[in-house]
């Protein structure tokens, strides 16, 4: 799971426990400008094929977390144990992630915020 706090112009995206391990990273930071849309897509993230992971760890069915590498070769950034609770955060070209998909403890709520945070883009 990951918690996710606005500072300022940025969003933080910060994992916690094992997530930290999992992912090779402790916390995402991106600007609210690079946020393109924000949604609940948990069929996305039940998602078999995430592309080639580095670095991470995945264990397919259960558990994606790192960076992973599609046929565009723009990273995705996962971090999902629980597909139901995850959000897709869908990021403007030229920002370091395509798509940042994490799982939320309350995934409604975190759509609302970030869309809010955002503006009329989403």
């Amino acid at each position: 799971m990951v918690t996710l706090e606005i500072e300022g112009d940025h969003l933080r995206i910060t994992m916690q426990g094992h997530h930290k391990l999992w992912a090779m990273k402790s916390t995402l930071s991106l600007p609210l400008r690079d946020i393109r849309d924000v949604r609940l897509d948990p069929e996305r993230a039940k998602r078999w094929w995430k592309g080639i992971r580095f670095p991470g760890t995945e264990v397919p069915g259960l558990y994606a977390a790192g960076t992973f590498y599609e046929s565009d070769m723009r990273p995705d950034f996962w971090s999902v144990r629980k597909p139901e609770q995850a959000i897709v955060i869908q990021c403007a070209t030229g920002a370091d992630y395509d798509e940042i998909i994490v799982e939320v403890e309350d995934p409604d709520a975190e759509v609302a915020r970030l869309r809010n945070a955002i503006g009329p883009r989403a």
